[in-house]
């Protein structure tokens, strides 16, 4: 009997979400603003220029338009849009004025109009892949699955889409300088296909503000422009985000890549065995070289690279930092490579499986070093057992200060749904306590739910310091379309997992029960956070830009899900805005679809299932 449940929930797993009012045409106007070129109307891709990418379909994070900044941000209480940017001719750099919130807004600007997040681009592939094997296509029919590899190439030779002159392939791989920057854990890596890829890459190095060549360039004074080189010029920025950070390069080259591979050979194959020497393959084994470089004694991989500097201000990360979340990810990626790697029978594989193994469970690493395993990590240093959640992060194995000191505050929401989603409920339960999984969303859910002022939950924010608590501001704070997909696989998967046990614990039937109250009800309010609906939501009226649908708007056949339900500084670093966003767009199509990421093949079984006692 159980093995038929367990294969009727596998087959389950495959079938179109339940999404209120989402059809195939909603998903393929999804795939068209995934996959059209910005430069010709709205959309989150472009067609690349340089070397061998020319013609090449890209994604960035955002659509965005000059009125949204000039009309809105510009104009919101203490902002300040008036730069002045200043040509440097020692490094050929062409930046605003250090220490300037004016300065501060046009590099955010300019981040969202030209660059693509690492990590945005892997749930774009993952999202195209999934959609090609439901019989959607791209531009002029063109093959979802061919767009998503374009992606593959961009990471293999890591120059910019459009970069200038002769592109310098590698430049985007932070590898170790001259003068010590970009340290792994105390050690150099000077091959770029070993190195970290920095977390958010630009079209070109010098970079467009959307303020260029409209009536908004008033806010740009520029001085020094060099007279003998007509590519600098007011409206344009050098790039300034040079982040190598573990969780980006885990979606970048192990979850989106892998899965998509996966996808695509299973196609042609029902194994879906990938070649070990295709290029995701290939890209893969080689980063894993950093991945284990960064592991600390405790198990955790550090945050990013030794040199980084931090998501505000011009304060160097601390080297031994450790994210949680980008532990989950990493552990799920090198969960799915080991799937991938054991499929093949290739001796090639037998080195890269040991590391994983290592890397996972504990033993002595390349450096000769010895790590408890990111198992490990989780069991003993990630849970907060007074809280019931997973800490944000902490200090690892820092000289003087012990083996761990967690960070207790601000609670991250995506921290506890990527970490329950990845280790699973069997796992999670064994280590802490029956019903713990549940426990984890059914505690989080009040702090980080987002509620509308009958107390019906729509969604999730970002954090416990959001304004979402359930008792004291219902309606207010603040909801997150990517994040609340997010919330809704962990949800999918949870359900999945304790239904398994139905027949074991009775009275399991009431965490599905009230799994599947909330689950339903996200899937359903989530679509509050298309851009179609947005303008037309009550709750968010004072929050929500003025003619919102003036500054932003969408072509007829598109299709997209906004970031945030309103611009909003996130305690973790960075502003939250209500603009499409492709990260969010593509996780409501993977949730549509019910594909889970942290699973190769996108299944809901448990990535774990503990020793009997």
């Amino acid at each position: 009997m159980k093995n038929k449940i367990v294969a009727s929930l596998i087959i389950a797993s495959t079938m179109p979400g339940a999404f209120a009012d989402c059809n195939y045409g909603d998903m393929q106007a999804i795939v068209n603003f995934l996959t059209a070129n910005v430069d010709k109307g709205s959309g989150v891709s472009y067609v690349a220029t340089a070397g061998a990418l020319k013609g090449k379909i890209l994604p960035l994070s955002y659509y965005n338009t000059a009125r949204y900044w000039g009309e809105y941000v510009c104009q919101i209480k203490g902002n300040k849009c008036d730069v002045i940017d200043q040509y440097n001719a020692e490094n050929h750099t062409l930046m605003p004025v250090k220490n300037s919130l004016s300065g501060d807004l046009q590099i955010e600007r300019v981040n969202i109009n030209s660059g693509s997040d690492i990590y945005d681009g892997a749930t774009w592939q993952l999202a195209l892949s999934v959609a090609a094997i439901h019989g959607l296509t791209g531009p002029n029919s063109q093959s979802l699955f061919d767009i998503a590899n374009n992606q593959n190439q961009l990471l293999q030779l890591g120059y910019d889409g459009d970069a200038v002159n002769a592109p310098i392939t590698g430049a985007n791989r932070a590898v170790t300088t001259a003068d010590g920057i970009f340290k792994y854990n105390g050690q150099s890596i000077t091959k770029p296909e070993n190195a970290f890829y920095f977390r958010m890459i630009a079209r070109d190095w010098l970079s467009h503000d959307p303020f260029i060549n409209t009536g908004y360039a008033k806010y740009i004074t520029v001085n020094n422009l060099p007279a003998d080189n007509p590519l600098y010029q007011k409206g344009k920025i050098t790039w300034a985000d040079w982040k190598p950070i573990t969780g980006e390069n885990a979606w970048a080259f192990l979850i989106g890549p892998l899965q998509s591979a996966y996808l695509q050979n299973r196609q042609a194959d029902e194994k879906g065995v990938v070649p070990f020497d295709s290029t995701p393959i290939q890209n893969a084994v080689n980063i894993l070289y950093a991945f284990s470089r960064m592991q600390s004694e405790i198990g955790a991989v550090y945050y990013a690279v030794e040199g980084s500097l931090s998501n505000t201000g011009t304060q160097p990360v601390d080297p031994y930092d450790i994210s949680t979340e980008n532990n989950a990810s990493l552990l799920a990626g090198l969960l799915i490579l080991k799937k991938i790697l054991t499929q093949q029978e290739n001796p090639q594989t037998r080195p890269y499986l040991k590391l994983i193994d290592v890397m996972i469970n504990g033993g002595v690493m390349p450096n000769r070093k010895t790590t408890e395993g990111l198992l490990n990590f989780f069991k003993k240093y990630a849970w907060d057992a007074k809280s019931y959640n997973f800490y944000q992060g902490g200090l690892a194995n820092k000289p003087g200060k012990g083996a761990w000191i967690p960070t207790i505050l601000p609670r991250p929401v995506d921290v506890n749904t990527w970490a329950v989603a990845v280790l699973g409920q069997p796992l999670i339960d064994s280590w802490y306590g029956y019903g713990t999984a549940f426990k984890i969303w059914n505690k989080m859910k009040v702090w980080g739910g987002f509620y509308d002022k009958n107390g019906d939950l729509w969604g999730v924010g970002y954090s416990n310091q959001d304004g979402n608590a359930l008792k004291r501001r219902k309606g207010k704070g603040i909801m997150s379309a990517e994040w609340t997909a997010g919330a809704i696989n962990m949800l999918k998967n949870l359900i999945t997992q304790y239904t398994l046990l139905e027949s074991i614990h009775p009275y399991v039937k009431k965490y599905v029960a009230s799994l599947k109250v909330d689950l339903q009800s996200m899937e359903t309010h989530i679509n509050v956070l298309r851009v179609a609906n947005y303008s037309k939501i009550s709750m968010f009226n004072s929050v929500r830009p003025k003619n919102y649908d003036s500054l932003v708007s969408l072509d007829k056949n598109q299709q997209a899900y906004l970031y945030a339900s309103k611009r909003y500084f996130i305690p973790f670093g960075w502003y939250a805005n209500p603009l499409p966003s492709n990260t969010s767009t593509s996780w409501v199509l993977l949730m549509n679809y019910n594909y889970n990421p942290f699973t190769l093949g996108g299944g809901r079984m448990p990535n774990f299932m503990p020793k009997p006692k």
